[in-house]
């Protein structure tokens, strides 16, 4: 894997915060890679809520429990 260098300005004190969980690098690393997940996450419950509204669901959550039950005493 490739890896790029990226340049940041931040203010003295979001150093100072940043600085107090570890390698400034390292806790920066860390963030973009929680910012991205969160980013990837957004847009995979963006495609399911246009998924189910395409697709509306026909049975409560506890309607499908009732069939997988009734479904096993068989």
């Amino acid at each position: 894997m490739t890896m790029s260098t990226v340049s940041v300005r931040i203010s003295e004190e979001e150093k100072r915060q940043l600085q107090k969980y570890g390698k400034l690098s390292d806790t920066l690393r860390q963030g973009m890679k929680l910012y991205l997940n969160n980013k990837k996450s957004e847009e995979l419950f963006s495609k399911l809520e246009k998924l189910q509204a395409e697709n509306p669901i026909k049975t409560s959550t506890e309607q499908e429990v009732k069939l997988i039950k009734e479904d096993r005493s068989r």
